[in-house]
């Protein structure tokens, strides 16, 4: 809302500042309940001073005193800017608090300097034009985060925009201190009762963005492995399901490889847990790293990993296997700077057709194949053949 516009309400009782000042009430809860995330508590402050900028001009304009409203003319530029620096800090970006000050300085300056007076009218409506054209911008650019209330909140923020852009054209031409009052059936009108709508409305999908974020986030959580931040059991049993179904679709191969930390106990036991967490991380960082965009690759719990590779026969798996197995043991032989010498276990299981095999079979087949490779030495990889793991069942798995 322009400076001029709120000196010349459309009725006595203001209607709009209870909905702005409740709007940034509700927001500023939120942020109190939620200290991490600092837009709503800076878009909550906002309204806020828009709310007690009105009031000012509104008291200035009952009382008959042109020149009180002056700290309300300046305070909703200042309102605007931080409408802007609030949408540029929920989106991680830059925004300098001098960049929100700028707007209520200009503002300032055209209505304090007499040579500008005659443009001042103008400088309110266009200044709030610009930051709000920005955070529709801004919020169009983030748009790749897929929230569902980014959507209408760039709606309410681009006629916003818009309708400041009216007011420039709107109130240029009226002298400061004007006491007439505009009817409600008018130009004014249309651009009072809209920014009532942009308070309420954007403190109500402002909300909205906060919960998906946080939804988001968690859904995010529970899919990847803290530890090392690839998939997580769940998250990789279902990718790998997805690929097993695509797989048979196209009658493709499609390979399993179960991997097995080597005497991992030994290595928590000897030197600490926080060089076990270092080993684990680097033969994630070794095999994410030899592994291509299409494979999946997960952490099935403790020293346990599993990789699924579509498209690929069993010695082609096997030989992949076996590079990130000698990666490994390379890259592994120092961690914090003990001698961990640490390695690594591998089965690997393959459906030539993938049509006879599915997800919990490859699983069943390659982790037998896995026993095997413990049996035999460790730090090796065997391939599960028909029959493997035969007699296997009385074999209790070694580290």
């Amino acid at each position: 809302m322009s400076p001029d516009h709120a000196a010349r309400p459309s009725n006595p009782d203001g209607d709009g500042k209870p909905c702005e000042a409740s709007a940034g009430a509700v927001l500023l809860v939120a942020w109190w309940q939620n200290r991490n995330v600092a837009a709503l508590g800076i878009w909550g402050l906002s309204n806020v001073i828009a709310a007690a900028a009105i009031f000012i001009l509104m008291l200035g304009a009952a009382l008959h005193l042109p020149s009180r409203p002056i700290l309300g003319v300046i305070l909703l530029p200042l309102s605007q800017g931080l409408v802007w620096k609030a949408a540029r800090t929920f989106d991680g970006k830059a925004a300098p608090l001098l960049l929100a000050f700028l707007g209520m300085i200009a503002v300032a300056v055209a209505y304090l300097t007499p040579a500008l007076q005659y443009i001042a009218g103008a400088v309110g409506p266009a200044v709030g034009a610009v930051y709000i054209t920005a955070v529709a911008i801004g919020l169009w650019l983030g748009r790749a985060e897929r929230l569902s209330a980014r959507g209408p909140l760039i709606v309410l923020t681009a006629v916003h925009a818009v309708t400041l852009t009216i007011g420039i054209y709107s109130f240029s031409n009226k002298p400061i201190g004007t006491e007439q009052v505009p009817p409600v059936m008018s130009l004014f009108g249309l651009i009072y009762f809209e920014s009532v709508i942009f308070f309420v409305g954007t403190a109500v999908f402002l909300l909205s963005l906060v919960r998906e974020r946080s939804e988001a986030a968690s859904r995010a959580a529970a899919n990847i492995d803290s530890l090392t931040g690839i998939a997580s059991r769940s998250a990789f049993l279902e990718r790998a399901e997805r690929i097993i179904e695509r797989c048979k679709c196209d009658n493709a191969p499609v390979s399993v490889v179960m991997f097995d930390l080597d005497r991992f106990k030994i290595v928590n036991d000897t030197y600490g847990h926080a060089v076990g967490d270092g080993v684990i991380k680097r033969f994630c960082e070794v095999t994410a790293g030899m592994l291509r965009p299409s494979d999946a690759f997960g952490r099935m719990g403790g020293e346990e990993f599993a990789a699924v590779m579509p498209g690929a026969g069993i010695e082609a798996a096997a030989v992949r296997a076996d590079r990130i197995r000698a990666s490994f043991a390379t890259s592994c032989r120092f961690v914090k700077g003990y001698p961990v010498n640490a390695t690594v276990s591998a089965g690997v299981a393959a459906s030539d057709d993938a049509q006879e095999r599915t997800l919990s079979a490859l699983l069943e087949s390659s982790d037998k194949a896995l026993y095997c490779a413990k049996a035999a030495g460790r730090n090796r990889v065997e391939r599960a053949h028909e029959g493997a793991g035969r007699g296997l069942a009385s074999v209790i798995r070694v580290a």
